[in-house]
């Protein structure tokens, strides 16, 4: 289980394009020892856990679920995605229907111009 945990730690914070050294320095422990919590080498302490998740910014629960798909490669997996991203992207949807609800908005009335032009011709 401890390896599985360590598994989790390191998909995210590669995710975030992080290294062992930014996680350690953000913990207050050196290298060597943030290693050995990756490779499940060590007994982490929830509170330790807590810490890395709030680093992650993931909820600490993540590294306890199992993965939704045990089958196929695990090389395969396509990290996560953190709370702030799903915001962001949210934020670019809702921008994204704004621009196209103008659109629509406009076109019909060009559409509708076209069709006059061509009736006075």
């Amino acid at each position: 289980m401890k390896s599985s945990i360590g598994q989790k730690i390191r998909r995210i914070r590669a995710s975030l394009d992080l290294t062992q050294d930014n996680l350690a320095y953000e913990l207050g422990i050196t290298k060597s020892a943030y290693s050995k919590i990756e490779r499940g080498e060590t007994n982490v302490s929830i509170n330790r856990l807590a810490e890395i998740a709030k680093i992650l910014e993931v909820d600490i629960v993540d590294f306890f679920k199992d993965p939704e798909n045990t089958a196929g490669d695990p090389k395969d997996e396509y990290g996560f995605a953190t709370k702030k991203d799903i915001e962001e992207m949210a934020k670019m949807i809702q921008s994204l229907a704004k621009e196209i609800s103008t659109l629509k908005a406009v076109l019909p009335a060009k559409k509708s111009n076209t069709t006059k032009v061509k009736s006075k011709k």
